[in-house]
């Protein structure tokens, strides 16, 4: 006697209604055919589970590298305001003062077993593009040394005021100013410049202003009066000025010239009104 059993879909023709039936087959028939049934939903199923996971792990490796990134900007940021900073503070030398032989010497060793004087100087004064001073309301020196800027500036033709706003720029005033490339004293003096001008002691106030404004005269005159070509030349060389048809494109030069204006106005204005 054979037995029948429905099953799925399949449709038996000559049975009443359309009945679908089938021959039942063997238990392990069946057996096999429900897990080939069931293969394609456990096969559907680990696939997504493992599509899951690739998933997963991809995002996680998005937001550590993002995490990574954001990390370095952050250190390269704050890298960067520390050299600015760094950067716009001036440079600080000191220097030693002490006699040798009988003669006064300078030094950036500090001296062993004599007397010496710390010199302190913030180096190329108006020079540096990140300075914070205010150019504008910063503090004149209008009476210092003016009996050797007045004689000096007659004696060459110069403008005292434009004297003064050069040694303001150049060394703030200070007598005992040293650069690190050796300019020297209130106008800051190299050595071949000092010799050329006929100053024996850079570090001697009067001479030094005497060397400085014979040698801003000699400029002026080479550049025709122009006093911002000749103050360019005055920081970076006439060479330059004339290689490059004015003011040279050195960010130390070009903020020197435009405080040096600056200064020359102001001094110029405060002069005229003192001698009302």
């Amino acid at each position: 006697m054979r037995k029948y059993l429905f099953v799925m879909g399949v449709l038996l023709p000559g049975l009443p209604g359309g009945m679908l039936m089938a021959e039942v087959a063997p238990p392990e028939f069946s057996a096999a055919v429900g897990a080939a049934l069931a293969q394609p939903a456990a096969a559907s199923l680990s696939q997504q589970s493992s599509s899951l996971i690739d998933v997963e792990a991809h995002v996680r490796q998005i937001a550590e590298r993002t995490a990574a990134e954001e990390k370095a900007r952050l250190e390269q940021e704050r890298l960067a305001r520390e050299a600015l900073e760094q950067a716009s503070k001036p440079k600080q030398l000191t220097f030693f003062k002490y006699r040798k032989d009988g003669a006064v010497a300078y030094s950036d060793r500090q001296p062993r077993k004599t007397d010496y004087q710390v010199i302190v100087y913030n180096s190329c004064y108006a020079c540096n593009p990140l300075s914070t001073v205010d150019w504008r309301v910063t503090r004149l020196y209008l009476s210092q040394f003016t009996y050797s800027i007045t004689q000096a500036a007659a004696r060459h033709g110069v403008d005292p005021s434009l004297v003064r706003a050069v040694i303001h720029a150049e060394s703030n005033f200070n007598p005992l100013a040293r650069s690190r490339k050796g300019a020297m004293g209130l106008m800051q003096l190299m050595p071949g410049t000092a010799k050329d001008m006929g100053v024996n002691n850079a570090f001697d106030a009067a001479q030094n202003i005497e060397g400085g404004v014979k040698y801003l005269a000699w400029l002026l005159k080479r550049f025709d009066g122009d006093v911002t070509r000749a103050t360019a030349a005055y920081n970076a060389g006439f060479g330059n000025v004339e290689k490059y048809g004015g003011v040279p494109p050195f960010d130390e030069t070009k903020t020197y010239v435009f405080r040096v204006n600056i200064l020359h106005q102001r001094y110029k204005n405060q002069l005229a009104l003192a001698s009302n």
